[in-house]
């Protein structure tokens, strides 16, 4: 009996360790008229991964192939989807230039869900997603089953840092090169930022649809919109989480060795959850910086796939 359950535990932890890292073909979804790029694998309890970042960010690319070591192992014991968030990735850019704004985005992700049809979700957020996963929390309730944050600046109370940490990098901005420093320098250790995940930042930078929504952010949408739009969104999330918390299971994870979103910010997040939502949990992890899901793989796929199966 003690024999058949070590076996069992042998093949669910090598399961969990992505021995390939292959995403496997994207999958396409009209949503709303933005033509939408995902990738599914696996069957079971739907999680559904959001990548951090914003559209035209003039320092670098985010997409959904940065979850290329979380969704092909979890896929092997759960229905696993990452999304190209509006903007970003290979997913269109916004229809006009009133919706370049974390709005748009929380709408465009609780519309992907609907249209996907697999709720209610364990939603994962990983920085800026982790703000868009509380927010369809917040607003749509319907599609939550848990809510995990991740290293999520955006979300937390007080300052953010990416400014100081990451304010001069290599020039030209968004090539092969300057892309790696920064990320980089976002992690504990830089043997997570792999050829193949700058391979797909390059294709991703040098697209045109990734050109036109630069420039419009650089030449004056994130100063006039985007910018002042989120700073009174998070006000607003955060004075929501405390007067009426989130609707459903949540757990926070960090990690410890993050340069660029300080976990002295996120306990105070950790606080404001549990004050309203008594099933509030936190996991940290130590060698780890902002892309923890990278940086620990094989225990960060193990905690993810346990609290799923313990919430659902």
């Amino acid at each position: 009996m003690g024999s058949d359950k070590s076996s069992a535990w042998k093949e669910r932890a090598a399961s969990l360790r992505a021995p390939s890292r292959d995403m496997g073909q994207p999958h396409w979804m009209d949503v709303d008229g933005i033509r939408t790029r995902y990738f599914e694998a696996g069957t079971g309890e739907p999680v559904v991964l959001f990548h951090g970042g914003n559209a035209g960010s003039w320092l670098d690319v985010t997409d959904c192939l940065c979850w290329d070591m979380t969704l092909p192992p979890l896929s092997t014991q759960v229905n696993c989807v990452a999304v190209d968030r509006l903007g970003q990735g290979f997913t269109d850019n916004p229809k006009t230039d009133g919706d370049y704004t974390m709005h748009a985005s929380v709408q465009h992700a609780a519309s992907f869900l609907r249209k996907l049809g697999k709720g209610p979700y364990h939603l994962v957020g990983h920085s800026r997603g982790g703000y868009l996963v509380c927010r369809l929390a917040l607003e749509y309730p319907e599609l939550a089953k848990t809510c995990v944050i991740i290293s999520s600046g955006t979300l937390s109370p007080g300052p953010l840092r990416n400014p100081i940490w990451l304010g001069k990098p290599p020039r030209p901005v968004k090539t092969r090169e300057s892309m790696r420093w920064v990320l980089q320098r976002y992690s504990y250790s830089p043997r997570i930022v792999t050829e193949a995940w700058l391979d797909e930042c390059v294709a991703v930078a040098e697209s045109e649809r990734e050109q036109i929504v630069t420039r419009k952010m650089v030449e004056g949408l994130d100063k006039s919109l985007y910018a002042p739009e989120l700073r009174r969104q998070r006000l607003e999330t955060q004075r929501w989480i405390l007067e009426r918390g989130l609707p459903c299971p949540t757990l926070v994870v960090w990690g410890v060795n993050d340069r660029t979103a300080d976990f002295e910010n996120g306990k105070i997040l950790v606080e404001m959850l549990m004050r309203k939502q008594p099933k509030t949990e936190v996991r940290l992890f130590n060698q780890a910086g902002h892309f923890v899901y990278r940086e620990q793989a094989e225990g960060f796929n193990g905690m993810l796939l346990d609290y799923v199966r313990s919430n659902s």
